[in-house]
């Protein structure tokens, strides 16, 4: 194996109020080393993983030794000065060999790591600046803005997300794929030892999944975001979990069996949920019925609108969705259910979808077909996606309502957040001329929405410059 050495340099102290990072990996990703040096006063704390303690060989400050056993998630600065740096070794290998994808995991010749085990930041949203001098043939996957300069060197600019937001970090031999898709690119890696034309394969999967993200309001809706594809073996499906993160910037992680082939993946469902998470900014744990909802309705919606799927099926599958969450209703509220735990996922989830069926086709019969959730979606680009908010489903709510002028998503969480039952969904079927019959559906041609229905599995808007209005 070629020497496998990572250094992180720092800029020169030129920008003002900029803390600056130095890392580095041992030669066999076994452990890493990380240099922070701070502008000014030094922040009270750094955060870090719960269990980074246990994997922590040591921390310096000017020579000494500080103690690092705090038995929590954070590291103390107390004593340091102005402009004081202050240094730690973490040992990958050992979190490695717990087999924790929470943690950390060797893809074959490649790591994988939770950003917080050894990137450790303050909570303040300081701005940090990390400059990179990668060795040939050794890539850094982070979800963190990056800049190329001229002499080839690269320095990142994480987020200033807080420190409790998740992050993946990845090192190792694996090229970074740059797929352009409208308004962006993605920062496409596949980790693990995998053929040329098996990575090409599981990256056009991912492009083909963002592509139809695109068709929501034309463009791609996060810049730049962090793609991870790793591989872990033999599963029962192809792509077993995924997530989203938000720590440090915009990223989206696959496990997958590569064993699959490529037809399986591109029939899965995950990669297109997963990527409409991108059309909000960040919602709250308290409200991931919003969330997964407006992901678990555009997986089918956007699978119809690219051909992945016919109309019929696509509504079957919500239909099918739609009577899961039914089932899984079992009394409480929704907003109980969802601060609950993962015990209500498909009341949760598809409550939500409900919720946002319904207000696209409200919001398409109340405009004469001119806005959409699609539409409304895209006013949230031009006022909501400030770096680093959390947004709370209600107050989000009130933002739509405002962009589009009409008050459907506040009398859909009026409806819906505190009631005991699933949405009821019988009128707005009839509306839209959709008949459960026994393992299927019937589509009703004459159906008083009929072509409102037609036009929400065929590509958003009739009329794309009519988007959403209103002011705030």
């Amino acid at each position: 194996m070629s020497r496998l050495l990572l250094f992180l340099f720092l800029f020169p102290l030129t920008a003002s109020g900029e803390d600056q990072y130095r890392v580095e990996f041992s030669e066999d990703l076994g452990s890493v080393t990380v240099e922070a040096c701070f502008d000014g006063d030094p922040p009270r704390q750094l955060y870090r993983n719960a269990k980074a303690e246990r994997f922590t060989e040591w921390v310096r400050s000017d020579g000494r030794e500080l103690d690092h056993r705090s038995g929590v998630g954070r590291l103390s600065l107390r004593g340091l000065n102005a402009g004081d740096c202050v240094e730690w070794r973490v040992d990958l290998r050992a979190a490695a060999e717990l087999k924790d994808h929470r943690l950390a995991l060797r893809i074959d010749d490649d790591l994988l790591t939770s950003g917080d085990l050894w990137f450790w930041r303050d909570d303040d949203r300081r701005r940090i600046r990390i400059k990179a001098d990668l060795p040939e043939g050794i890539s850094l996957s982070a979800p963190w803005k990056e800049r190329i300069a001229e002499s080839g060197r690269r320095s990142y600019f994480p987020d200033r997300t807080p420190a409790s937001w998740s992050s993946k970090i990845a090192v190792g031999g694996f090229p970074i794929r740059r797929l352009p898709v409208a308004g962006t690119e993605l920062r496409v890696a596949v980790l693990g030892q995998l053929g040329s034309s098996q990575q090409e394969d599981l990256a056009h999967w991912i492009k083909e999944s963002a592509d139809s993200v695109v068709s929501v309001h034309g463009r791609f809706p996060q810049t730049a975001p962090q793609i991870l594809v790793t591989a872990i073996g033999a599963q029962r499906e192809a792509v077993p979990w995924a997530h989203v993160t938000r720590g440090g910037g915009p990223a989206a992680i696959f496990y997958v069996d590569e064993n699959r082939p490529i037809s399986e993946f591109r029939s899965d469902w995950t990669a297109t949920h997963e990527l409409s998470h991108f059309l909000l900014p960040s919602v709250s744990s308290q409200d991931r019925w919003l969330s997964e909802g407006l992901a678990s309705y555009y997986q089918n919606v956007l699978r119809a609108r690219d051909g992945r799927l016919t109309e019929q099926q696509a509504w079957q599958k919500l239909n099918a969705g739609f009577e899961r969450g039914k089932r899984a209703t079992k009394g409480g509220s929704l907003a109980h259910a969802t601060r609950s735990g993962w015990g209500a996922t498909m009341r949760v989830y598809w409550s939500g979808a409900a919720m946002m069926l319904k207000a696209d086709a409200r919001l398409r019969a109340l405009s004469g077909g001119r806005q959409s959730l699609d539409s409304a979606l895209d006013g949230l680009q031009g006022c909501c996606f400030e770096e680093g908010r959390n947004w709370r489903a209600k107050d989000l709510f009130t933002e739509l309502d405002q962009l589009t002028g009409f008050s459907v998503f506040s009398e859909l969480y009026a409806d819906h957040v505190t009631d005991n039952d699933f949405p009821e969904m019988d009128n707005t079927y009839e509306l839209l001329g959709i008949e459960p019959r026994p393992g299927s559906i019937r589509l009703n041609p004459n159906a008083p929405w009929g072509r409102i229905r037609i036009a929400i599995m065929n590509d958003s808007n009739p009329d794309r410059s009519a988007t959403a209005s209103g002011s705030h």
